[in-house]
């Protein structure tokens, strides 16, 4: 394959990093859509003391985080075969669809992976992007709920699937790159490069 100049990944995608039964050890998917609304939750903890001779209490830091991203994804089979054509780098199996092999990859990450090799276990990350608005890679934490729609297709699949999903953050950060980065933080170049290297592409740009 050629290489591709001047070409960005699409502001909208997921990517999975420990399903490697196409080789590359990742899977991603462009996702067609932007979200109605995204829940993005930061949660602090402080430790509570009550001193003599004091009105109000000694609070000491205890814990931040972690961060949620709650997201429902709503989409369309006919969309997402588009979306994904020529990009995603999902082996579809017979009879099977871009959408279909998203929920099968979504419903793997409630368990880890046993790697053979070096008798570990790897643990299920995505990293889920919206736009210049919300980066987080973490867990899910709250399982996975789907909910099939009509009109049904010609293959007998509903044609509409929601997702909803619950990310929890995993890398820790400090007060400064929080304020400078804010919801976005976390992403970065080294996440795409097995991408683009597999699809023969030259980065320019962020």
């Amino acid at each position: 394959m050629g290489v591709i100049k001047n070409f960005r990944l699409p502001d909208n995608y997921l990517y999975i990093s420990h399903l490697d039964d196409i080789g590359e050890g990742f899977q991603f998917w462009i996702l067609p859509f932007s979200p109605d609304t995204i829940a993005d939750t930061a949660n602090s903890s402080f430790q509570e003391t009550n001193a003599l001779g004091r009105s109000a209490p000694v609070y000491t830091f205890s814990n931040a985080g972690p961060r949620t991203v709650q997201i429902e994804i709503r989409l369309h089979r006919d969309m997402m075969d588009d979306a994904n054509a020529g990009i995603s780098n999902v082996r579809l199996k017979d009879g099977e669809d871009y959408i279909e092999s998203l929920i099968h990859a979504l419903q793997s990450i409630a368990v880890p992976k046993y790697n053979l090799t070096n008798k570990a276990v790897e643990p299920p990350l995505v990293a889920l992007r919206i736009g210049k608005q919300i980066f987080v890679k973490g867990v899910l934490t709250s399982g996975i709920g789907i909910t099939y729609s009509k009109p049904i297709m010609h293959n007998d699949k509903y044609a509409q699937v929601s997702l909803s999903i619950v990310i929890s953050e995993v890398d820790p950060y400090d007060a400064t790159t929080v304020y400078k980065n804010g919801s976005f933080r976390g992403e970065v170049k080294t996440l795409r490069e097995g991408a683009y290297k597999y699809w023969g592409i030259e980065e320019k740009g962020a």
